[in-house]
């Protein structure tokens, strides 16, 4: 496992130069094997630091877009990842100018597409031309001319760069938070809580309103990425961003409570993330410690009634251990990438959710505790069924576990992100 530094050490001249003449080694052994055009991408980033968490990050998603556009086209995938850059070649039962087609298309309409470089060669070696010359990143003309006579200087292009690179993440991680939110409410069946089967125990909320909320807080999530991205002391204006987004949700909700647990734990593991793609470090201490460096709630929250009442430790708690329950959920749901509810029936089981513990007390987060042991222990044809029974049982009772519904959803985040967190380490 690579650390940032090693990530972002500087490159020689030679190093370049090697990377270049085994890059044309390779597309020529393709060719002469395949017989069909090739798409080259690597990253055009200035200076002799190449790469870093931020181009990677850029990179991985231009090359999940290319794979996407290219399924069912591919004869042959082949990546490096070297110090000086990330690089990918497809070889494609395709022909050379659809292919360029779609490189010109990424690069012009992509939020970095003016840092990607992507190459096609046709079947006689040859690099067809670009019809459309590229912009400078600085001043937004011809980059021909910029460089030639050195414009704008190196300093200023590396700053255009990161400004760049820095929006995308943001952008790019604020859709991902937004997705695991919806994607969570559609997971079926989950007890109690809102569904496709049903809206649980709950009289006033229902899956479009759930849709509404994670639309909304959209705008939190980018910033809470950028606030981390900034500095490792954002937790004052993180906690002022997230009171900001519940106004903003209970706006778009008519007042009800939707997402306030995703809002805490999602804004300190993006802002998290943004630390850790500037500065590395570890993922679940830089949320730790953004959370005790935040101000207690009150008291008045649900939660905080559970934990007066009964010492649960709640949300808070939850953070301050660095997300221990949070991460077993992404443990499970990467061990079972194809159903939730292993993950759903873990966190039921092993969560002490104030959610719960408010609505029904000791009893109630016993018994749901229990029926969802039994059933994780049980066949996992049964999961669902057991699942559906046990919703009914609590939308009878009035009980709903909002606590684990948060927790599914942050390890569908980190599901999402581990690219970024399980990669790099100081």
């Amino acid at each position: 496992m690579p650390s940032i530094e090693s990530s972002m050490r500087e490159i020689t001249l030679q190093e370049v130069l090697d990377a270049r003449d085994a890059r044309f080694q390779a597309q020529q052994r393709l060719l002469a094997e395949y017989h069909r055009p090739l798409l080259c991408f690597t990253m055009n980033i200035a200076g002799s630091i190449k790469r870093s968490p931020l181009s990677d990050l850029a990179f991985h998603a231009a090359e999940k877009a290319l794979d996407l556009h290219l399924a069912g086209q591919v004869l042959k995938k082949r990546k490096t990842d070297a110090a000086t850059g990330l690089e990918c070649i497809w070889v494609c039962d395709t022909a050379a100018p659809a292919l360029k087609e779609l490189a010109m298309t990424l690069e012009t309409s992509h939020p970095v597409g003016r840092l990607y470089d992507l190459d096609v060669i046709d079947i006689t070696g040859e690099k067809l031309s670009r019809p459309i010359p590229r912009t400078c990143l600085v001043c937004g003309g011809p980059a021909t001319p910029c460089a030639r006579s050195r414009a704008h200087g190196l300093p200023a292009i590396q700053a255009a760069t990161y400004a760049l690179l820095a929006e995308f993440a943001a952008v790019y991680l604020a859709e991902l938070a937004v997705s695991a939110l919806k994607e969570e409410v559609d997971i079926t069946p989950k007890p109690g809580l809102v569904d496709q089967r049903n809206n649980g125990a709950h009289q006033d909320m229902n899956r479009s309103m759930f849709y509404r909320s994670a639309d909304t807080l959209y705008s939190y999530f980018e910033k809470a990425v950028t606030l981390g991205l900034t500095s490792d002391n954002c937790m004052p204006l993180l906690q002022q961003a997230g009171l900001q987004a519940e106004q903003d949700m209970f706006a778009a909700t008519g007042g009800v409570n939707t997402h306030k647990g995703a809002i805490y734990a999602f804004g300190l593991v993006l802002a998290s993330l943004g630390g850790v793609l500037t500065r590395g470090g570890n993922l679940f201490d830089r949320a730790a410690a953004l959370a005790a460096a935040g101000i207690p709630p009150d008291g008045s929250t649900h939660g905080g009634k559970a934990k007066a009442r009964y010492g649960a430790s709640g949300a808070r708690g939850e953070a301050l251990a660095g997300f221990p329950a949070g991460k077993r959920a992404w443990g499970l749901l990467r061990q079972y990438p194809d159903t939730p509810l292993p993950a759903l029936l873990a966190l039921l089981s092993e969560t002490e959710d104030t959610n719960l513990l408010y609505r029904g007390g000791p009893e109630a987060l016993s018994f749901v505790q229990q029926e969802a042991a039994a059933s994780l222990a049980g066949p996992p044809e049964n999961y669902s069924p057991r699942l559906e029974a046990l919703d009914d049982q609590c939308i009878a009772r009035n009980l709903s576990p909002g606590g684990c519904a948060d927790l599914l959803a942050l390890g569908l985040l980190l599901r999402r992100t581990e690219s970024i967190w399980n990669h790099y380490t100081v």
